[in-house]
């Protein structure tokens, strides 16, 4: 094919450029993850210089042609089911998606790419990396009105009394923040005695995608999703080295600065990532430092096996003031923590999945006092195997052995403990017809101390016509005592019953056009069994006494209305008959996105309710607006630079009651990118 054949062929690959650009053309395969063919799902190519094709349709065989560059972004969606997006590495094989139903859970996934190269602009999530988003967890809150986070300043989230970055889905969250799992790198992740996550340790720089569950995902997952999970997935590179340094300085002397590098040899795959934070604070006594490191390998053994191993390790310190009116001295929070995990991955026409060993551990210290050791470890075996009749089975099993020692420093010792959990899963989907899907599925747990359950799920998902969708769920979550409210503070109750949570929901999705996509969702959700403590000090009791009654509406909405801009605007509204502290009853989100050709600027502003600062709901904190921006600049083909401004309004405010949070402030940095 010639030069001049292919620069027509590509018509100079949206605006971005006419030169010539070498092209040839791949097949696109869509269909469902029982293997039936999607028709009319679409197709959105964005080429490594900027360049994009109009969108493709897959016919009645879930096939499409578009054009192929190695590199080039690949975006398929389609009415009911999750979008996904890939890098496409070669064009001599068709790119084969199988798409997830947006059936049993609300699912937003975000795929975090450089910057400076691509603008995603197709209705997706606002990437991270041109968000004000400093780290993962203030992703999440940005992707979906449904999730909220507690903080208590410009960064470091902390740990113990005052310890914040709780993060709340559809008002299921836990304090601790129980009631969410975090699931990195493949592995469940929590501090093995308190069951809670470690914000402080989930940085940008090791986070290729963020995926956010909304609803139980325990049948998967087991315990702690009860509310939700947030699952972060290892960045992979392409079919060429790559390599990113970004770093930024800014206000109460903030930085960050994060490496990432990647590149592929023969059979192999490597990847090595790092990170350094740190900040002086927004109030005295609130400095923050952090670092990580996290290296992955996987190396193909032959067509169908292939083997990969993933480990992080990170340390931070953190500083805690205390709330203005009680303000604290030298209180402080060290904690370092490290993981790995080996996986032996299957893949054939029918069967694909993996065996999974994983093992996470950490060492954690206060300033009053408090020492302790926590690991966890497991295996996990996976499989999803393909029948016939349009149906598609996952089945699996894990084991699980967690927990630690924990003491004082003056020698009070409250032993180590710990617990054993196995258990059996199965899930099923059938499509019907090409307008109907169907899926169930259930698990079935045993553990060393509260004995056996069982949590089912089940859902069905119509096309109702080409562009509009009805789902409808049923699902059981739970959530196990922690080793915390077993056997250590405040009141220790060995008794302790599994936290349960029935959750129904229906959700609305269309899309109208190429270039609107909106969808609903109601939902019911019933919690019983949930851990309280009663009494006061000392006369303290932790007992299954708890209930609450959630009912709730998220609406969301993306629309790329101009070529080069997009927004992504959300709404969710909850009633409980007994809310937690510090959750809002109402948040709205908006996220404009504008690609400038020569500038790339984001605009982010959330709206977030009143809210109640006890459990007795005496007192409210006032309702809050947000604004925030960040201008992207590429100066060169390899080097941005960018500005970010947070609280752009300068508004006075507090998520935490008495951490007032910082007014206008920014930064500005640079990213190096091969």
């Amino acid at each position: 094919m010639s030069c001049i054949t292919r620069s027509v062929l590509l018509f100079c690959i949206g605006l971005s450029s006419i030169t010539c650009v070498a092209a040839d053309h791949v097949e696109i395969r869509v269909a469902d993850v029982s293997g039936a063919p999607i028709r009319g799902a679409t197709v959105r190519v964005r080429f490594p210089n900027g360049g994009i094709v109009p969108a493709a349709v897959t016919d009645a065989e879930g096939r499409s042609t578009v054009p192929c560059v190695a590199g080039m972004q690949l975006r398929v969606q389609s009415v009911g089911f999750e979008p996904e997006s890939r890098a496409l590495t070669g064009c001599n094989e068709p790119a084969v998606f199988k798409l997830r139903p947006a059936t049993v859970q609300t699912t937003i996934t975000v795929v975090v790419t450089d910057a400076g190269v691509a603008t995603e602009s197709s209705g997706s999530a606002a990437q991270i990396d041109r968000t004000s988003a400093r780290t993962v967890f203030d992703a999440v809150e940005d992707l979906s009105p449904g999730a909220f986070v507690t903080r208590r300043g410009v960064m470091g989230y902390g740990i113990a009394d005052n310890g914040t970055g709780a993060v709340s889905l559809r008002g299921v969250g836990g304090s601790p923040n129980t009631d969410v799992l975090v699931v990195l790198g493949g592995r469940p992740d929590y501090q093995g005695e308190m069951g809670h996550p470690l914000p402080d340790f989930y940085d940008l720089s090791q986070a290729g995608t963020i995926s956010v569950v909304e609803g139980p995902a325990s049948v998967l997952y087991g315990t702690n999703a009860m509310g939700g999970a947030i699952e972060i997935i290892p960045r992979e590179p392409g079919n060429k080295p790559e390599f990113q340094l970004t770093s930024s300085l800014g206000s109460y002397m903030t930085g960050q600065n994060r490496l990432w590098t990647g590149f592929r040899r023969g059979r192999g795959v490597y990847s090595l990532a790092a990170g350094v934070n740190y900040t002086n604070g927004d109030r005295p006594g609130s400095a923050f430092h952090s670092q990580d490191v996290s290296a992955g390998t996987s190396y193909t053994l032959t067509q169908i096996w292939k083997m990969s191993l993933d480990g992080n390790y990170g340390h931070f310190l953190v500083h805690d003031p205390g709330p203005v009116d009680d303000p604290l001295t030298n209180s402080a929070a060290s904690v370092g923590r490290g993981g790995f995990s080996l996986d032996l991955a299957n893949s054939t026409n029918s069967w694909n999945g993996y065996t999974r060993f994983f093992s996470t551990w950490g060492h954690n210290a206060i300033t009053d006092g408090f020492l302790s050791v926590d690991r966890i470890t497991g295996g996990r075996i996976f499989e999803t195997v393909n029948l016939p009749h349009s149906t598609a089975v996952d089945f699996g099993a894990d084991i699980v052995n967690y927990g630690g020692t924990a003491n004082t420093v003056s020698g009070f010792s409250w032993g180590n403990h710990q617990i054993n959990d196995a258990a059996g899963f199965v899930r099923g989907r059938w499509s019907a017809n090409s307008s109907l899907l169907l899926n169930a599925g259930v698990r079935y747990q045993t553990n060393s101390q509260f004995g056996d359950l069982a949590v089912p799920e089940f859902g069905a998902i119509w096309r109702l016509a080409e562009r509009v969708s009805l789902s409808t769920s049923i699902s059981e979550g739970f959530r196990n005592p922690t080793i915390r409210e077993l056997y250590l503070f405040p009141a220790p109750n060995p008794s302790l019953l599994p936290e349960r949570m029935w959750n129904y929901q229906t959700t609305l999705q269309f899309r109208p056009s190429a270039h609107l996509t909106a969808w609903t969702t109601l939902y019911y959700a019933s919690l019983t069994d949930q851990i309280v403590t009663l009494g006061n000090y000392p006369n303290l009791e932790l007992l299954n006494a708890g209930k609450a009654i959630h009912k709730g509406i998220e609406a969301n909405l993306r629309w790329n209305f101009r070529r080069r801009i997009s927004a992504t605007a959300g709404y969710a509204y909850l009633h409980s008959t007994n809310l937690a502290p510090l959750l809002p009853q109402n948040r709205a989100t908006l996220a404009v996105d504008w690609d400038l050709k020569r500038m790339f600027v984001h605009l982010g502003l959330q709206a977030v309710g009143k809210r109640y600062t006890d459990v007795t709901h005496s007192t409210q904190m006032g309702g809050y607006p947000l604004a925030s921006a960040k201008v992207n600049v590429p100066v060169r083909r390899n080097l941005d630079v960018f500005v970010m401004i947070d609280n752009l309004l300068n508004h006075r405010y507090a998520v935490l009651s008495g951490y007032p949070m910082p007014g206008v402030n920014g930064s500005g940095g640079f990213s190096i990118h091969f």
